[in-house]
């Protein structure tokens, strides 16, 4: 799900945050490290209209990659990770959804209520 906000200075954070969550899949899948760059923008938290749901990604980026290090380690562990979910995609809260590996894999950072088949 493409997460698109009204706020320039939010949404380049969210996309770099997206970009981030691309290289954690792929790191998944070679289970080892990619070593990037990933530009940010500067900013300060009083130009953030979005600040609660930035926050809560960049935590279960956070979570996703501690999650990656454990993989990498061990034969045998099986990683429980993190998403946002979006359950109206203009007047919701955004909410950290658990996933097993398999699904993590398939879905993007931000997910709906159709990726999930939810009524």
């Amino acid at each position: 799900m493409k997460r698109v906000v009204k706020n320039n200075l939010d949404q380049q954070l969210i996309n770099a945050m997206i970009l981030y969550h691309e290289l954690l899949k792929e790191s998944f899948k070679k289970k080892e490290r990619v070593k990037t760059k990933i530009i940010v923008p500067e900013f300060s938290y009083s130009d953030l209209l979005y600040y609660t749901e930035l926050k809560n990604t960049l935590e279960c980026l956070k979570h996703n990659y501690k999650e990656l290090l454990k993989y990498i380690k061990s034969e045998n562990y099986s990683p429980l990770l993190k998403v946002i979910f979006l359950y109206d995609y203009e007047y919701c809260v955004p909410t950290v959804v658990n996933m097993t590996l398999k699904e993590f894999l398939t879905s993007d950072l931000y997910i709906g209520k159709d990726e999930i088949k939810m009524k």
